[in-house]
Order: C-alpha cells, then sequence, then structure tokens
C-alpha cells in the first residue's frame, strides 16, 4: 500500500509541470483511478483486520461457555420470556384518535414491566448457574 501511494505521489510531481494533451490527461486520470482504488482495498483490508483483532481482544477477557452451556442460556431465556405475562396495569400507554375517530394506542411505556422481565430472567438463570465467590 505504501508502494502506491508513494506511486502516486512521484506521479503527481512528474506530470505536474508539464503540458498533456487530451490523451495523457485521460490516461492519467485512468492511472490514478487505479492506484486509488488499490490503496482503498488496502486500507479496507486493513480496517477489518484491525476489527477482527480488536474483537479477539475485546473476547480475551470474557469467561468462556461452551455451545451446551450456550444452548442451556437460550433455552432459559426463551423458557422464561414465554411463561413472563405482561400486566396492562402497569404500562403506561398515550392514546389518541385517529381520522375515523378511532381509539389507538400512539405509544407504550413498559419500562416497569421490563424491570420485572429482567428479574424474572435473572431468577430463572440463578436456578440454573452457581455465582462464583470472588
Amino acid at each position: 500500500m505504501d508502494n502506491n501511494i508513494n506511486d502516486l505521489l512521484k506521479l503527481k510531481h512528474e506530470f505536474k509541470s508539464e503540458e498533456m494533451d487530451r490523451e495523457q490527461l485521460e490516461n492519467r486520470v485512468k492511472e490514478l483511478t487505479v492506484l486509488i482504488e488499490e490503496s482503498s482495498n488496502g486500507v479496507k483490508n486493513l480496517v477489518a483486520e484491525q476489527a477482527a483483532f480488536t474483537k479477539r481482544l475485546d473476547d480475551l477477557n470474557k469467561p468462556k461457555l461452551s455451545h451446551a452451556q450456550m444452548d442451556e442460556i437460550q433455552h432459559i431465556v426463551e423458557s422464561a420470556c414465554e411463561c413472563f405475562e405482561i400486566e396492562v396495569g402497569e404500562c403506561d400507554l398515550e392514546l389518541e384518535l385517529d381520522y375515523d375517530n378511532r381509539i389507538q394506542v400512539n405509544n407504550i411505556d413498559w419500562s416497569r414491566c421490563q424491570e420485572d422481565l429482567t428479574q424474572h430472567l435473572m431468577d430463572r438463570l440463578e436456578d440454573f448457574f452457581a455465582v462464583a465467590e470472588d
């Protein structure tokens, strides 16, 4: 990639001082386009590689779970969500009239129920997992 950038700079100086006809200018534009595309691909590859290594670094200190444990967690979360019932009275509803004078719900705030769901999920997970003492 550094070679491409150096090539761009070298060519810039070579063509800067000379008078160029239409064909030379068109060829120069094509050359620069190719060099820019090659450099762009190199930068994209570096960014992708950096992202992959950053993820690996982030994952380094995370606790490790087996596939069987992840499957069990997924099963616990799914079953906890399936048996959780939202209390409509605990939700804040914003009602409005539509163009046909029908009442409709514009917004539902279920943040209080969400806390209950979170606690419900944590209770189910604690039934399955033991918490290690630090």
